[in-house]
């Protein structure tokens, strides 16, 4: 009889119907690591079952078993109650409510999600491109914009407004080509100061050239002029 739940009872003939199995308290059971809660087996003797959150970031889940919170530990938003397989995500405070838009889910279009329980916010964020991403949780690593708050549907985009990097990408580019007419003035000043000897040089050949054939001519008069 392992496998089932058992009440047993020996108080008067025929005690072992529905009613008496339903008055008995049972619980969920369920550890921060299982996907799902199972039935408990047997009569919870401490006369309250319990669901709470585990606060340990690595296995966060949902805990329900039997037993009293305060006696529970690394357990947040813990309740108790005393009816038949009552430890149910029913009883606990409402779940946080976040906007959820993630790039590259289809269609991309913004929702309203009711987070898990295991959350207590939600988070916007911003990628290089400016696209957005919303969702419940805390802000992912891999965002250097980023910004987390822990109301309702508080992840609004004016958190990051695109401004912001509308005005970095502008900035950015006036640097580049302020440098760029930099290089530009600096390559033309180099070309013309290069230019200067190469005009001064042809000059002076040519000026050379000219007393050259003069001489020439000259002498050339003379003999004539003997002959």
């Amino acid at each position: 009889m392992s496998n089932v739940q058992c009440a047993q009872c020996n108080n008067k003939p025929a005690c072992n119907a529905d009613s008496f199995f339903e008055s008995q308290l049972f619980c969920w059971e369920k550890d921060s690591n299982k996907w799902a809660a199972k039935k408990g087996k047997k009569i919870c003797k401490k006369e309250m079952c319990f669901i709470g959150v585990d606060k340990n970031e690595m296995v966060k889940g949902l805990v329900q078993g039997c037993g009293k919170c305060k006696n529970q530990q690394n357990l947040t938003k813990c309740t108790n109650c005393s009816a038949f397989l009552c430890n149910t995500e029913a009883i606990l405070p409402p779940p946080i409510k976040c906007h959820f838009l993630v790039s590259n889910f289809q269609p991309h279009i913004k929702i309203n999600k009711i987070c898990q329980h295991v959350y207590d916010s939600c988070y916007i964020a911003r990628d290089l491109f400016g696209r957005v991403e919303q969702n419940c949780g805390e802000c992912p690593l891999k965002y250097q914009k980023c910004i987390k708050c822990n109301n309702d549907f508080c992840n609004e985009e004016s958190l990051i407004p695109l401004t912001i990097i509308e005005t970095t990408k502008i900035t950015s580019t006036s640097i580049i080509t302020t440098t760029t007419n930099k290089i530009k003035i600096d390559t033309i000043n180099k070309t013309i100061a290069t230019t200067k000897p190469f005009v001064n040089s042809k000059a002076r050949m040519n000026k050379v050239e000219i007393k050259t054939i003069l001489i020439f001519v000259f002498i050339l008069i003379k003999i004539l002029t003997i002959l």
